[in-house]
């Protein structure tokens, strides 16, 4: 028998197989959060503070974002930092509609007036969490700022796919990929929880990336909103998560840290920093299907983590 809060969402799920219902859900999807400058500016400026902290300079650096969601606004902060280029990289095209010229006004006023990163007050569930939230002048160069922002807004203004500066492609995964050992940084925010081909994608940024180029990304592998438990989305069978799923283009891959880091390494990457934070309250691991109760401790109790990974300076050898 199914459990009462489980069947809520296989009926929400089933309910997208409905042509007029899934419609509508397509128009209407969002991601959240990126549709604010403030969350962009704080998402970005957390990672940057994480990645001086393992070598990473912005100043010149070629970045790429996976899953950028409802706009390009971390992209933006990340140009006005000093990347030299952004591209977004997406599934579905919820950027499309954002307007990004008022998103880089309000991004523009507050590098101006060098804003304290906003902090765990105004957003609770951002991560990764850092020791001070004060505005990182030492990152960046405050005196080319406004220079740059005049410079994206021409950008804007000519489309997104006019130049190599600033670029977004949707879907990805059937465009012709970003040239090999072109960029500098690859990051996500809460992106990998739900990408199905893991290990193609930890591919595909090791042979984006530079030579010691960097990867930064935040996993959340908590429920979503699936479950009432941070950890309810390992108790559905994978014959009740498909029907949870439907139709929906993505949801959840359900894969454990581990995973994540076996795939990173597997393809060739080096671990910089594993910086993860635990759940202790949430369904016993007896209560989750057998395919999760195998976990180990540290995978089971991992609710969210920020990996930094570096590709190796020299082609490493194997023997």
């Amino acid at each position: 028998m199914i459990q009462t809060w489980k069947a809520r969402h296989v009926l929400t799920g089933l309910l997208t197989w409905v042509p007029i219902l899934n419609a509508w859900r397509q128009r209407h999807a969002s991601t959240g959060g990126s549709d604010s400058a403030r969350y962009c500016y704080s998402v970005w400026l957390r990672h940057l503070t994480m990645l001086d902290q393992c070598g990473f300079k912005i100043d010149g650096a070629q970045v790429g974002e996976l899953g950028p969601g409802d706009s390009l606004g971390i992209g933006l902060a990340a140009l006005l930092s000093g990347a030299a280029r952004y591209v977004g990289l997406d599934i579905v095209p919820y950027s499309a509609k954002a307007d990004l010229e008022k998103m880089l006004d309000e991004l523009l006023q507050m590098y101006s007036q060098e804003e304290r990163i906003p902090d765990g007050t105004e957003f609770p569930s951002v991560r990764p969490q850092i020791a001070s939230y004060g505005f990182p002048g030492h990152l960046i160069d405050r005196a080319s700022v406004l220079a740059k922002a005049e410079e994206v807004r021409s950008h804007l203004r000519g489309g997104l796919n006019s130049s190599s500066f600033l670029g977004y492609r949707v879907p990805w995964t059937s465009l012709p990929h970003i040239a090999e050992a072109s960029l500098d940084l690859i990051f996500s925010q809460a992106v990998l929880e739900h990408v199905d081909s893991l290990e193609e994608t930890y591919r595909a940024m090791f042979a984006w990336l530079r030579p010691g180029g960097y990867a930064s990304h935040v996993i959340d592998f908590k429920a979503h909103g699936r479950s009432p438990f941070w950890n309810g989305h390992w108790a559905y069978s994978d014959w009740q998560w498909k029907l949870v799923r439907g139709k929906r283009e993505f949801l959840l891959n359900r894969e454990p840290m581990s995973t994540h880091l076996a795939h990173a390494k597997k393809v060739g990457f080096k671990v910089v920093l594993s910086k993860r934070e635990e759940a202790t309250i949430g369904l016993d691991i007896s209560a989750l299907s057998s395919r999760f109760r195998q976990m180990s401790g540290v995978d089971a109790q991992t609710s969210e983590v920020l990996m930094i990974l570096q590709k190796p300076k020299s082609k490493p050898t194997f023997g």
